[in-house]
């Protein structure tokens, strides 16, 4: 397993996600910002053949640095390195999705993780991916649900806590990908207390506001209607509340989520936690779907993603907006 020796500025990986997706060309079009490559030194995890291509069709110009197998690798300071972790893909075609495009994806991905845990410490370092299919990888990794969980499986971490950071909206949902008849029973007090305890530690990252306030949504609407509506508010939501506001006092709920979300919207509160993914995503979408980024928090390190897909449908034609990653990378820069 390559060590990459230090640097003298932070180091950040990025992986390709799927070879047939848009990862590449947001990842060229985003990379072509001279200021990112002024704060840190990049690093991309791909097929070196696929990501040269983007880089020569979406960024002209930019100095590109192919890195060898080795057991020590040398990052150039003043290039995008590239490191292929295993042999180039053949027949890829963007738009069709194979399962040799998510066996590379995900040994792009196992790679990353690898050499951000064994290189040595005293430069800092961030990890930012682009989408995946989940649905294909889970053909080749038995189990695979999505970045988070595997990442949180592969660093061992005891609560992994997913942000959604956007212009106007910053979310977080307490359960993940779960289908919505589980959500009441796979929340519990101690689950949702962590998560606000580990969201006000890490508030800086969400915001520049020092003390920002936190809401809390209710799992049923309107709040559970004094337990007529379902009684999670009070047997639940509430008591983690009141033990989480011994640590950070500036959280409020549960409220009802359209209330809580409108009042975000309007300035009135900066950060909402909600109860499960779609409570959050739907809204947060609407407003920031081609800025948003997804950070996990809970790992030895940062890491962010664009908060959308791997859009087959546009892959290849030249048209994928960056924006998104592009925001991704200038979270994980600016969290260094």
């Amino acid at each position: 397993m390559p060590r990459v020796k230090n640097t003298h500025r932070p180091q950040v990986f990025i992986t390709m996600g799927d070879p047939s997706g848009v990862g590449p060309e947001i990842i060229a079009k985003a990379l072509s910002n001279p200021s990112f490559r002024e704060e840190a030194v990049f690093t991309c995890l791909a097929d070196a053949d696929i990501m040269q291509s983007a880089f020569s069709q979406f960024a002209g110009g930019m100095k590109i640095n192919e890195l060898s197998s080795s057991d020590e690798i040398s990052l150039d300071e003043d290039a995008v390195n590239i490191f292929d972790p295993c042999p180039l893909l053949e027949g890829h075609t963007s738009g069709k999705p194979t399962t040799r495009g998510a066996k590379k994806a995900l040994r792009c991905l196992e790679e990353a993780v690898e050499i951000m845990r064994t290189s040595p410490q005293e430069v800092p370092k961030a990890l930012v991916t682009a989408p995946v299919s989940k649905e294909k990888i889970a053909e080749v990794h038995s189990g695979f649900i999505g970045h988070t969980e595997f990442l949180q499986e592969a660093y061992g971490a005891s609560l992994v806590t997913m942000v959604f950071v956007g212009e106007h909206l910053c979310v977080i949902p307490v359960t993940r990908h779960l289908p919505l008849a589980e959500v009441a029973s796979s929340l519990n007090e101690d689950l949702i207390r962590e998560t606000l305890l580990q969201v006000a530690d890490k508030r800086s990252l969400m915001t520049d506001k020092k003390d920002p306030l936190i809401l809390v949504t209710a799992l049923n609407p309107h709040a559970g209607e004094g337990g007529r509506m379902g009684t999670e508010e009070g047997t639940i939501i509430e008591p983690a509340i009141k033990k989480a506001k011994k640590t950070y006092s500036n959280i409020e709920g549960p409220i009802p989520a359209d209330v809580a979300f409108y009042k975000a919207y309007n300035k009135k509160a900066d950060i909402v936690v909600s109860m499960y993914h779609d409570q959050c995503l739907t809204a947060f979408k609407m407003l920031d779907f081609t800025s948003g980024v997804n950070m996990t928090l809970g790992l030895d390190h940062i890491r962010t993603s664009p908060d959308h897909g791997t859009a087959f449908d546009i892959a290849g034609k030249g048209i994928a907006d960056p924006g998104s990653m592009e925001s991704a990378i200038r979270l994980a820069v600016s969290a260094l």
